[in-house]
Parts: C-alpha cells; sequence; structure tokens
C-alpha cells in the first residue's frame, strides 16, 4: 500500500459555474484552480465531460485542457474522463494526439462509457438510439489505442486508417469508472484504473479488488496501478466547511430529482430547510468523502487509503467558491505531506 507522505495527489474539476457568474467565469475558475495545484505540488488536473448542465462548462474536455495547459507548465493535463461513446475513436484519438503535439508528455486521457448527461442529450451526442447501449465500448477503446499504438487487426475495418495527429503520440491512457464491469476492462487491458469514489464510494474496495485480481501486464503497463476520486471541502471553520458545502449538496439533490439546476447561492443553501430524508440521504453521501476540519479531512483521507490501498488521490472539491476549493487544496497537501511525482 503506498503511505499516505508519498501518494501523488491530483484533482478532478468540473469548471464550475458561480452563482451570478457566466461560463468565462467558470473556465477562468478552472484555470486558476490549476495555476494553484501546481504551485502547490500536485501531479494531475483532470477536468470532466458534462453536457446540457446550466452550472458546468465542462462539455468539451479537449478544449478545456488546452487552455489549462497553456496556463501552467508542468503539471500534467487530462480528461477525467473523456466519455468515449459519445465520440468517435478517431476524432479522440486527433484530439489528444493534437494535445500531445502542443503539450508534450503532460497530457492524460481519462476515458469513461457514461453519457455524462440525460437520455436525449446523450442521443443528440451520439445520433442514434443504437449508440446509446454500451455494448460497443470495448471494441471503442481497443479503436481508439490502436489508433494511437497501431496494430490494429486485419479484420478491423479501420485498420487502414491512420490517426494525425494521434498515431504515436499516444497520451497516459487511464480507463475511469464506478462499477465492476470497468474494472474488468481496464485490467484486461493493462491499463491503469481510476474509480469515482467521490460519487460512487460503496463499491470502491470491491471494484479495485477486482481490478488487481484480473489485471493481465501490458506494453505500457507491468502492474495495476489504482486511483481514487475523492470530495474535499475543509477549513479551520466548521461553519465555513457547512457555507461552501451545502450549495453543491442542494445541486446534487435537485439533479437526483430529475432538475438541471442553475448554480445556487450560499444564501439559498444555508436557508433551505432540508428534509429529514433529504438530511439522511446527504449524510450517507458524504460518509466517506472528506468534508470538515483539517483534521477530519485527515483522518478521513488516511483510513480510506489504507482501505483501498490507491496508488494516487484524486481531490474534486464540491466547494462553492474557487477560493474554497484552493483552501481544500491547500489542506489536504498540508495534511498529507508534499505530494510525490
Amino acid at each position: 500500500m503506498t503511505t499516505p507522505n508519498a501518494i501523488p495527489l491530483n484533482v478532478l474539476d468540473l469548471a464550475n459555474r458561480p452563482y451570478g457568474g457566466t461560463n468565462a467565469d467558470a473556465v477562468a475558475g478552472s484555470v486558476r484552480l490549476a495555476q494553484a495545484a501546481e504551485e502547490l505540488g500536485y501531479q494531475r488536473f483532470w477536468v470532466a465531460e458534462h453536457h446540457g448542465m446550466p452550472g458546468i462548462a465542462s462539455s468539451a474536455p479537449a478544449v478545456l485542457i488546452a487552455g489549462i495547459a497553456a496556463a501552467t507548465s508542468r503539471i500534467r493535463v487530462g480528461s477525467g474522463g473523456v466519455m468515449l461513446p459519445n465520440h468517435a475513436p478517431l476524432v479522440v484519438a486527433e484530439q489528444f494526439g493534437t494535445l500531445r503535439a502542443l503539450y508534450g508528455d503532460r497530457i492524460d486521457l481519462g476515458i469513461g462509457r457514461a453519457p455524462g448527461t440525460d437520455g436525449a442529450t446523450a442521443m443528440a451526442l451520439r445520433r442514434s438510439a443504437e449508440g446509446l447501449g454500451v455494448d460497443d465500448f470495448p471494441q471503442q477503446l481497443l479503436d481508439l489505442l490502436g489508433f494511437f499504438h497501431g496494430g490494429m487487426s486485419d479484420a478491423n475495418p479501420l485498420h487502414t486508417i491512420t490517426a494525425v495527429p494521434g498515431l504515436g503520440d499516444a497520451p497516459q491512457v487511464w480507463l475511469l469508472g464506478s462499477s465492476g464491469f470497468s474494472a474488468q476492462v481496464a485490467a484486461a487491458l493493462g491499463l491503469p484504473f481510476a474509480f469515482a469514489h467521490h460519487f460512487a464510494g460503496d463499491h470502491t474496495e470491491e471494484a479495485l479488488d477486482l481490478y488487481r485480481s484480473r489485471f493481465e501486464p501490458s506494453e505500457t503497463l507491468r502492474e495495476p496501478h489504482t486511483m481514487i476520486g475523492v470530495n474535499v471541502v475543509s477549513d479551520e471553520d466548521p461553519e465555513v466547511v457547512r457555507a461552501l458545502s451545502l450549495p453543491g449538496q442542494l445541486s446534487f439533490l435537485r439533479m437526483r430529482m430529475g432538475a438541471k439546476p442553475q448554480p445556487v447561492s450560499i444564501e439559498e443553501a444555508l436557508a433551505y430547510e432540508f428534509t429529514p430524508l433529504e438530511e439522511e440521504f446527504i449524510a450517507a453521501r458524504n460518509a466517506r468523502q472528506a468534508i470538515g476540519t483539517p483534521a477530519e479531512v485527515s483522518s478521513r483521507l488516511e483510513a480510506l487509503l489504507a482501505s483501498t490501498g490507491a496508488d494516487e488521490l484524486m481531490i474534486t472539491s464540491g466547494a462553492a467558491t474557487v477560493d474554497g476549493r484552493i483552501r481544500s487544496l491547500e489542506i489536504v497537501r498540508d495534511v498529507l505531506g508534499a505530494p510525490a511525482g
């Protein structure tokens, strides 16, 4: 198991649009957060693909990655992730091959299979009902890897196509997931595996154990390598933690009820009267996250690393402000020690 003071620390960001702010404010916040993460010694900064959500501006990861990489100099920048069924594998290979040509070996490509949106928007992205299934995902992933590395089977109708840029310009590829299915695919292909503990925390250890037990070495990875995402909101003052975390909790509740909520202000969230059922839901969702004072965050992160044996930790902060997210990154760095990498 990786010890806490040696574990690489990373950031996952959604380009959240602040209450009363614009999409320009959202992406500027991502750039500022990435710059802060770089100064703090974090190893990776990833952006997630979401569509049709008024409070999230990370619908085009490749474009956002280019802007963030241009505004930083050392930190690795990537996707957490690109939802592959939404895109032709050739296009993803060309986009990330171009990013590699621009920024060299700083580019990561995290791949997921969820739509990152509702069914109607997924249909608009995939352009057919047939594209809404997940059965083709392993083949899509193999096609993508083939565009980067070559060696496609002659039986594959795509084997005569060359991705330019792309072939020979492979980023570091990760498979993302929140289930045993993704764990098994990552293991079979010998890819590093990042588990979305920040929203699927009940099955983390089970999925990581499955990945490790079925891992097959590949040309790019000889041993299993894992990362977990954790939601962190922290401050020395518990009331600040509450104020910064409640807007995100209220937004998540509304999304679970089928809404596409606008950004929630801190004032609205503090004034909202949560029902006992809603409070129970939030408590269960936060039980294995790291929301609290520095001492509480330290205890929860160390317990989580001990139970999962994760090789890397990815922080996604649900704090309502960029300042709050930066403070959370500072606290994680302080309580776990300077990141390695």
